[in-house]
């Protein structure tokens, strides 16, 4: 064995090789996990139904107004096909679209119908971005609609809200959406990343005393 080098040190440095690879395999499986979703609801049928059937993503009517059952794809009264804030397609309408993601969305686009717009009141549509926390990352309002991208990352969920207190509607559509969605790291990818730490916490302290 070389002067200068004992085997503790090298059982310690075996010890963080192991564990640096052990962090790198974790990360690397959640990476590889990422999901892309890529809906065109223009290309279902009118009044069908969305809550989970889609992987990666879910959809519900919440806020105010007509919030039974799950949002569907308006009728055919309406020029342009899309997810709608009604259960019918119609009136009544729900006040919230709302997007749920299984993990964290990156790169999320959207097209939306407004089906007219308004700079005030009912029909002043908005939509916001929330984190896992339920904190609002990012906002703006769709005007008659478009096409949109969203800077903010980490993305848990999405709300399409149509400015009405629940005693008028507003219906509006969501045309396409898509979104790069990352799992949420599991508890043993933590405390892997965790061990890795405190093992280049100790290995610096020993050095430290050695010197």
């Amino acid at each position: 064995m070389p002067q200068g080098i004992s085997k503790q040190n090298i059982g310690i440095k075996m010890k963080l090789k192991y564990l640096a690879l052990a962090i790198t395999a974790a990360l690397a499986v959640s990476s590889a996990q990422a999901a892309i979703v890529d809906i065109d609801f223009t290309n279902y049928a009118y009044g069908t139904a969305f809550s989970t059937q889609i992987p990666y993503v879910s959809f519900s009517l919440q806020g105010t107004g007509s919030t039974a059952g799950s949002p569907v794809i308006n009728s055919t009264s309406w020029s342009g096909k899309g997810l709608s804030n009604s259960a019918s397609g119609e009136y009544p309408t729900a006040s919230i679209l709302d997007i749920k993601f299984d993990g964290l969305a990156s790169n999320v686009n959207f097209k939306f119908n407004n089906y007219g717009s308004s700079s005030s009141g009912r029909g002043h549509t908005f939509y916001t971005a929330f984190n896992q926390l339920g904190a609002a990352i990012e906002t703006g309002f769709v005007g008659a609609g478009g096409s949109f991208s969203l800077a903010a990352t980490g993305i848990a969920g999405l709300q399409f809200n149509n400015g009405t207190t629940g005693s008028n509607n507003w219906l509006f559509a969501v045309n396409t959406l898509q979104a790069n969605v990352a799992p949420v790291p599991e508890p043993e990818t933590y405390a892997l990343m965790g061990m890795g730490l405190l093992g280049l916490m100790a290995a610096r302290r020993r050095k430290a005393k050695q010197a």
